[in-house]
């Protein structure tokens, strides 16, 4: 058997020591893979955090500017008064439809005075929205016809270039207004629909329907081509 001498055996000892506290290169790539996987676990954990505010603020904003918009036309009739409503020029032949939408002279929202006069109005500047625009405002507005203003973070009103304030980017209020069949609220009949009497029962007139209201909320990412649809809100006025 072979002898170690007193010499060797501090020697024998300090590799030894060294050997077993150090790390194998298994150990050390083992090491790297659990702690990367929870680095990315944690980041995509923000990222996912960081989406769910994002669409959190985007909906409450957005339903802040349907409601604002319901709460202009409250008072709203559905159709103008003053100008005779809806109607046929000629009531026997019921031809000659008049009065959907905005009468002469009303071009902005401080003029409208009754629902169909909202019918295919967009407040902002997004497009592809639900349906047919038939006019575009500046927007999105607030409950009294006033322009919300965009903002930045220390709260201070942002201009553009032409020095005036900027509304609040991105944002899109959509409004349809149509007539439904007063026995089926779901069904969406034409702007000029009356029922004739017939079987006993009354006609219905054609300014004698209900009309639902929809305003559709849209904001355009800075960095998406198109608008997406954040908030919906329908309400019914009944005749």
């Amino acid at each position: 058997m072979r002898m170690c001498s007193a010499s060797q055996r501090p020697a024998t000892r300090a590799r030894r020591a060294a050997t077993s506290s150090g790390f194998t290169l298994l150990e050390t790539g083992l090491a790297i893979i659990v702690i990367g996987t929870g680095v990315l676990a944690m980041l995509e954990a923000q990222q996912h955090f960081l989406q769910k505010n994002s669409w959190s603020t985007h909906s409450s904003t957005a339903m802040f500017l349907a409601n604002e918009m319901r709460e202009m036309t409250r008072v709203f009739p559905r159709h103008d008064k003053f100008s005779g409503g809806i109607y046929f020029e000629n009531e026997v032949a019921h031809t000659g439809f008049q009065g959907w939408g905005p009468e002469p002279g009303e071009a902005a929202a401080i003029d409208f005075d009754d629902l169909d006069d909202l019918d295919g109005v967009a407040f902002g500047d997004g497009t592809n929205l639900a349906g047919a625009v038939s006019l575009r405002l500046p927007g999105p507005i607030n409950a009294f016809r006033e322009i919300i203003t965009n903002t930045d973070w220390a709260g201070v009103v942002t201009t553009g270039e032409d020095g005036l304030d900027e509304s609040l980017a991105g944002w899109t209020q959509y409004i349809q207004v149509q007539k439904v069949d007063p026995i089926d609220l779901r069904t969406v009949v034409i702007d000029q629909f009356f029922q004739p009497a017939a079987g006993g029962n009354p006609e219905i007139e054609v300014d004698d329907f209900p009309v639902r209201i929809t305003v559709f909320v849209y904001y355009q990412d800075p960095a998406e081509p198109t608008p997406r649809q954040i908030s919906r809100v329908s309400w019914l006025v009944l005749p």
